[in-house]
């Protein structure tokens, strides 16, 4: 793995069916720099079967500590002996590095990622990460380069998910969705602020991740039911009858089951924005925090 000079092209408008009938990249051969996207099925192995331990970690609503709570979770994991790695696919955005306050370490970033052949040693890549806490991180540094090309952030998921037990990817507002569908079509961890508005976006959010799985999957009604994990508004006073009231409100608005909430613990807040990252998961949030791990495990569980 190499610095590379990468092209600035964004990542293309393609639609789902553009996806399905673009090239898809083989052994020996670099990828075409076309905005059209790759083909769902790569070196004749569906995706979605290359990357089984990969989590997408997403929200329909900026600013509620979605990037927070992937960290704790990733942490709780791996105080349970259970070996992870953090993706930042927030593309463009990026800035986990940042939260985590390892910016500074030595180690590639997706902007240093180079895969000519579509492929990257998953232990070679995890060594030369920067860590946290005993956690590899692979975050995205716009600032230092343009974004990798889909080729390349396929590679790097399939070399994290090969070294490691688990992979969780903070995915933002899901905007790569449709590029990438091995964050599409992996286990689903949707945070969901407990507002009106926020509940409102949350309903559109998961309608659009149906439709978009059904479009990659046309030959499969059955995906994994996405895991809702509840935030408490940021600012809002605390109201703990007022608030069980919202999360029973927001099963039943949302439909299914939920954990949390996520309390907001502006002590964690303020290191963050200091730049001194996250020391350890706040007490008040840690059953919250070890449930979604327990339920991001079970599927794996089964699986062994």
């Amino acid at each position: 793995m190499t610095i590379t000079s990468l092209s600035t092209t964004p990542y293309g408008q393609a639609t789902p069916a553009e996806f399905r009938s673009g090239r898809a990249a083989t052994a020996g051969t670099r990828p075409s720099r076309s905005p059209v996207m790759p083909s769902v099925h790569r070196a004749g192995t569906f995706i979605a079967n290359g990357c089984p331990n990969l989590v997408s970690f997403t929200s329909p609503s900026g600013g509620i500590g979605l990037s927070t709570i992937t960290a704790l979770v990733a942490l709780t994991l791996s105080m349970q002996n259970v070996g992870c790695a953090l993706l930042d696919a927030d593309l463009p955005h990026g800035g986990l590095g940042i939260l985590l306050g390892i910016e500074h370490e030595p180690g590639l970033s997706l902007q240093d990622i180079d895969a000519p052949l579509g492929t990257i040693d998953g232990k070679a890549l995890d060594l030369e990460l920067p860590h946290w806490e005993d956690i590899g991180v692979l975050a995205c540094a716009s600032w230092r380069g343009p974004m990798p090309e889909w080729w390349q952030m396929q590679a790097a998921m399939h070399a994290l998910c090969e070294a490691n037990q688990v992979v969780l990817a903070d995915v933002g507002d899901g905007t790569v969705w449709e590029y990438v569908p091995e964050l599409l079509l992996a286990q689903h961890v949707i945070a969901v602020e407990l507002s009106v508005l926020g509940l409102a976006r949350a309903k559109e959010h998961l309608a659009r991740l149906q439709r978009l799985q059904r479009e990659f999957q046309e030959d499969s009604d059955e995906h994994a039911t996405p895991i809702l994990v509840l935030t408490e508004p940021r600012g809002a006073p605390k109201r703990s009858t007022s608030s069980a009231i919202a999360t029973s409100e927001a099963i039943a608005y949302l439909g299914g089951d939920a954990l949390g909430p996520i309390q907001h613990v502006p002590r964690l807040c303020g290191d963050i924005l200091d730049g001194l990252g996250i020391g350890a998961v706040p007490r008040c949030n840690r059953l919250a925090v070890q449930a979604l791990a327990d339920r991001i495990l079970e599927p794996l569980d089964a699986r062994r």
